[in-house]
């Protein structure tokens, strides 16, 4: 093996960088769907756009992660993005 453990350890947090961009372009797209939906007054949660998104992904998902590991964790960055789309409730005394 030629790589060593820091070698593999820099290239993960690299990728991982990549994702945390990648994450937040999907972030700021979400809550552009956000104010749309709340101009023409759909749902913020469409269960059945989150299953067809994730069966999607699942369909091209070539591993090694396996099919339920991917809806978990598209349900997840999901359910964070939708957060951004749902309108802000403040509360106060």
């Amino acid at each position: 093996m030629s790589k060593t453990l820091a070698d593999l350890r820099v290239a993960i947090d690299s990728l991982d960088q990549e994702l945390l961009a990648l994450l937040n372009r999907r972030a700021a797209l979400a809550h552009d769907v956000g104010e749309i939906k709340r101009v023409e007054g759909s749902p913020v949660f469409r269960p059945e756009r989150e299953a067809q998104v994730i069966r999607d992904l699942q369909g091209h998902n070539g591993g090694p992660i396996k099919a339920d590991g991917i809806a978990h964790i598209w349900r997840e960055i999901m359910s964070s993005c939708r957060a951004l789309e749902a309108r802000q409730r403040i509360a106060y005394l």
